[in-house]
């Protein structure tokens, strides 16, 4: 049997991502795991998808071949750029596949306060020079793109979304069962938002000091629950606040919803850092459900109530409490205003997701 021309199938263009992974517990899994599995799933005519990634790196050419481009997750050290020259000089040579940088924080401008403040100034001369060598970068915010632009000049935005197959449907507290006395009120984080106590000389974080006086004040009013950290100043109040240790980012969505929060908060110090941040505070409160009370900086601008300072946080917190039709106005505002962003699963993010890594190497998905 002879084919005619016109019966001749075309095959899918193939595009096929790869990235090396440092974290596998936080931004590792939002920005490149999660996309990852989802990517096989997005249909575009004349495409076919796929992702894929390691932890430890492959030494062999023949393997990169086929992939349309390969990344590295925050390296930082001097070993990473030993990798990452050794990609360049190489295996990109003969690959010919591009090597980009992706990152969702600012090391270059870490708060002493911050955990991981020694290890990245040990470590942020390597941290630019593998910048510089990258064809591309992706970033999670403008401030961060503004600010690393004098390394590489080409960088794509890509803001976070939340998985909804991890965080499932959302039901809102307020709508079945809202605590007028005595709300739960929850703080949730990691280590790095506060000084901790093997930190010599070092104290502060995103906690003001009137906020915390205003939690001390307020045990028996408020139900505080952190977590994932605390601030130390409250140590000796711990037994009468609900601290909850860390948990895996598989685990941490059914955790925050199960714990049914009535209004969250997200305090952060006015710093360069922190205005590089990105929204993902504001898209964790709506999955979970509830109204949401934010420090008045770069990454909440869009956000209902924001607080100036510890004042006007204590304030929001008093008015929310009190009254419940408020809660469900500034919930429903707040969700309206990120819906298009929530979830990675939905108005085409995934799509905006692979045309960036796209335009990095001035390509484009045909329509």
């Amino acid at each position: 049997m002879t084919l005619k021309k016109c019966d001749i199938i075309k095959k899918p263009a193939r595009i096929v991502g790869f990235s090396y992974i440092a974290d596998l517990q936080g931004c590792g899994t939002i920005r490149v795991i999660y996309p990852s599995l989802l990517l096989p799933h997005l249909r575009i005519k004349g495409y076919n998808f796929s992702s894929f990634y390691s932890a430890y790196f492959i030494n062999d050419v023949d393997f990169y071949k086929n992939f349309t481009y390969v990344q590295f997750q925050r390296p930082a050290t001097k070993n990473h750029l030993s990798i990452f020259k050794h990609f360049r000089d190489n295996i990109r040579s003969k690959s010919k596949t591009p090597l980009f940088y992706e990152i969702d924080d600012l090391l270059t401008d870490i708060p002493k306060w911050n955990f991981a403040h020694e290890y990245y100034c040990q470590n942020i001369e390597y941290i630019k020079e593998m910048m510089s060598i990258a064809d591309g970068m992706t970033v999670s915010t403008d401030k961060l793109k503004e600010i690393y632009s004098e390394y590489n000049n080409n960088i794509e935005v890509i803001p976070n979304h939340l998985p909804k197959f991890i965080w499932g449907d959302i039901y809102p507290k307020h709508e079945y069962e809202p605590n007028i006395e005595r709300p739960l009120i929850m703080w949730a984080g990691s280590q790095n938002h506060f000084a901790q106590k093997h930190m010599k000389d070092v104290e502060g974080g995103d906690f003001g000091s009137k906020l915390m006086n205003f939690i001390r004040k307020t045990v028996n009013d408020y139900r505080w629950v952190f977590s994932g950290s605390y601030p130390i100043e409250l140590e000796d109040i711990k037994n009468k606040i609900e601290i909850h240790g860390w948990k895996s980012v598989l685990e941490y969505p059914k955790h925050f919803k199960d714990l049914e929060p009535d209004i969250c908060i997200a305090p952060l110090e006015k710093c360069v850092f922190n205005e590089a941040k990105s929204d993902i505070k504001t898209l964790e409160f709506t999955a979970v459900g509830a109204p949401g009370i934010y420090s008045k900086i770069e990454p909440y601008k869009k956000m209902t109530l924001q607080a100036d300072n510890d004042e006007e946080m204590i304030s929001m917190i008093e008015m929310l409490a009190k009254d419940i039709d408020m809660r469900k106005r500034v919930y429903n505002k707040d969700r309206k205003t990120v819906n298009g962003q929530l979830w990675w699963e939905k108005n085409n993010n995934m799509k905006f997701y692979i045309d960036s890594y796209l335009r990095l190497i001035n390509k484009k998905l045909e329509k």
